[in-house]
């Protein structure tokens, strides 16, 4: 294995935040890749977490290689935190071009103005807007914290594409659903008290149940893209809170399907932390019977066939210094697909790595994200394969075409963003399988829409 730097973008200056999702030009147009970024770090809605921003958002998208194409500075009235700006690329007219689309705040004095923000699209070559259309105020009369989430992502109905946005996490939820010409397809609410999960920080998209049409993984609720129908919600009139992970993945062994899920909510007691569900939204199993705030989880494959593991971390938050500062974290593991519990199967803690298949052969390598190993590429037996270095994670997978999985990570003072891959990658049978699916390539693009610090958050199915 042989860890090496594939590509290098340069954003000219000090980066706190870093967020990026592949864009398709065109025919006979190169790949492309958009950054979002800022100096400042993520700001969050949570008054505990909000800070007055030092710095504007940017926009910038470069070929992959390395022609600087265009760039925009979002100006003050666009607060740079994942939940006041999501962003995707969306090809939502089908004309081979993928349209940007975010959540512009047309008001720079206001930044907290519910009614000057519009969906905003931009024409990826030359950085223009082409169209922008008023951003629902549904939660303009609640607490700043869940009034400042908002979401954009996409998928398929029999081929044809369906933009949706949202806003809304831990109360009242609203969706809507649109396809070519930004005709609106469905609008729904779903509210506090409807007896269901609330949504999580990242939405996978995929046809899970094989229909031809795609679901959006709202938390541990399946949603039809087509109507905007619940297709079933995982403990519908027993759990109410929020899962910080939901990971959708497939038994190598029997093709069945099955959901991963970790629960951030501390006050439902008598709810299990961390459940498992089947391709019909029932529990396979459950594990850690308390309350706790499982904050990091994911599935790698890192037994004998392909044997999936699930790990799934617990912090504690604590005040101190007038300060949240997470405390004492704990890892479980299991066997994903039987839910056994397994004493640590790795020779370091799961929570400070992330799960990256670098050689392509079907099991996963890890990232040190944290720790005394941060920035290490290690094997499943802990030994180093290389150095990457960085301050923070910005995409993993197929990230461009090279053989295994990638890693986008950017570094806070040179100001740049770096793509490391394995130069002896060679992709098994069964990696060649697991990244054409759709999952993959999905994620990618709408990556953008979600939570991405470090290594929380992060996971691997499918």
């Amino acid at each position: 294995m042989e860890i090496k730097c594939l590509k290098e973008f340069d954003l000219g200056m000090e980066l706190g935040q870093v967020r990026s999702v592949p864009v398709s030009l065109g025919k006979d147009m190169p790949e492309a890749v958009l950054f979002v970024y800022s100096s400042q770090g993520n700001l969050d809605p949570w008054p505990e977490l909000f800070n007055y921003p030092k710095d504007t958002l940017k926009m910038v998208l470069y070929t992959l290689d390395g022609v600087r194409m265009w760039k925009r500075d979002l100006g003050n009235g666009v607060i740079p935190g994942v939940w006041y700006a999501p962003f995707i690329s969306f090809d939502l007219d089908q004309d081979g071009v993928d349209e940007i689309w975010f959540v512009n705040n047309l008001n720079p004095n206001i930044p907290f103005s519910l009614n000057a923000r519009v969906l905003e699209r931009i024409d990826p070559l030359t950085g223009e807007t082409t169209g922008q259309w008023t951003w629902p105020d549904n939660t303009i009369d609640d607490t700043m914290s869940h009034s400042y989430r908002f979401f954009i992502t996409g998928g398929y109905v029999h081929d044809k594409p369906v933009l949706v946005t949202a806003q809304g996490t831990y109360r009242d939820m609203y969706l809507q659903g649109y396809g070519e010409g930004m005709e609106k397809c469905w609008d729904i609410k779903i509210p506090y008290d409807d007896g269901g999960a609330r949504s999580s920080h990242l939405c996978p998209v995929l046809d899970f149940n094989d229909d031809g049409v795609d679901e959006l993984f709202w938390g541990e609720r399946l949603i039809s893209l087509e109507d905007g129908h619940e297709v079933f919600c995982g403990d519908k009139g027993k759990y109410l809170g929020h899962s910080d992970i939901v990971v959708p993945f497939e038994d190598i062994k029997t093709g069945k399907k099955y959901i991963y899920t970790c629960r951030e909510d501390y006050e439902q007691e008598g709810e299990p932390r961390v459940v498992t569900y089947n391709e019909k939204g029932e529990r396979e199993w459950t594990a850690v019977d308390s309350i706790g705030h499982m904050h990091n989880g994911w599935i790698a494959n890192i037994g004998p066939d392909y044997r999936k593991v699930a790990m799934a971390m617990r912090i504690t938050r604590r005040v101190i210094d007038n300060a949240i500062v997470d405390t004492e974290p704990e890892d479980f593991y299991f066997d994903a697909v039987t839910g056994e519990p397994l004493e640590s199967p790795l020779p370091f803690k799961g929570d400070e790595f992330m799960p990256v298949d670098f050689d392509g052969d079907g099991y996963h390598e890890f990232y040190g994200a944290g720790g005394a190993k941060k920035g290490c590429v290690v094997d499943r037996e802990g030994k180093v394969q290389g150095f990457i270095g960085g301050d923070g994670v910005v995409r993993s997978g197929k990230i461009m075409q090279w053989p295994g999985e990638l890693l986008m990570v950017y570094y806070q003072d040179e100001g740049k963003v770096r793509i490391w891959g394995d130069a002896d990658a060679v992709e098994s049978e069964y990696c060649k399988k697991r990244f054409a699916h759709s999952y993959h390539w999905r994620m990618q693009h709408f990556m953008g829409t979600g939570y991405n610090h470090g290594s929380s958050h992060i996971t691997c199915g499918m």
